[in-house]
């Protein structure tokens, strides 16, 4: 991963984690640990991917380990959106190609989304594949991706284009390729304009619902 404190205290997050930008146990921990550093010392947070795919999910490596490797390596993905989706700080995400499985859950717990046009795909292939959803992914899935498609793109795998995405909940705007970093950073600085305090304090509140339903499913009722 690489970690960028931009001007205007933009802390820019990008995944770089070879060909696929897959999700791993570590990358998950250098994420959650980039977290912590933005907010100690950043105004908001952009995050990254490859130009030609933001991330196609879940390290199928460790996958192929069994199931104790492939566990942990989830897990440790879901504690990582679950602290994405509760960041108190702005949160934009600019995805610049595919977006596959848990990239597509990335751009979910985001609080702007914005993908490049092109021949690029965002799917949620989990029917498909043979591989269940979990409670913190069904809670994000059903919240944020549009209702109408829920049969679609939950429960039939469908891929959505870019232009697609931004009329269902995957993203909230497409654009020119070229233009994808430039307007992600427009509109995190827009964000951070904002009263702090109140951003914090209105995000948690809209999403405190799912946010407990998240950490009852990964922590147990507290």
């Amino acid at each position: 991963m690489k970690y960028e404190l931009l001007e205007g205290g933009i802390a820019k997050i990008s995944l770089d984690n070879g060909k696929a930008n897959a999700v791993s146990f570590e990358l998950a921990e250098e994420f959650m640990a980039n977290l912590d550093r933005a907010k100690a010392e950043s105004k908001g947070v952009l995050i990254s991917g490859h130009v030609g795919i933001f991330s196609a999910g879940f390290d199928l490596k460790v996958m192929a380990t069994g199931p104790e490797a492939a566990d942990k390596m989830v897990s440790q993905g879901m504690l990582l959106l679950e602290k994405i989706y509760s960041h108190p700080q702005p949160v934009v995400a600019s995805c610049e190609g595919h977006a596959i499985g848990m990239g597509v859950f990335l751009l979910l717990v985001a609080d702007y989304r914005i993908g490049a046009l092109g021949e690029f795909v965002l799917k949620l292939p989990e029917t498909a594949i043979d591989m269940p959803f979990n409670a913190t992914l069904r809670i994000l899935a059903k919240t944020h991706v549009d209702a109408l498609h829920h049969s679609r793109a939950i429960i039939q795998s469908q891929g959505y284009s870019p232009s697609q995405a931004a009329t269902i909940g995957m993203l909230d705007e497409a654009v020119a390729a070229d233009q994808v970093q430039a307007i992600a950073l427009a509109k995190l600085a827009e964000l951070c304009e904002l009263s702090s305090a109140r951003y914090e304090e209105n995000k948690l509140f809209i999403r405190a619902e799912q946010i407990q339903a998240i950490a009852e499913s990964l922590h147990g009722s507290k």
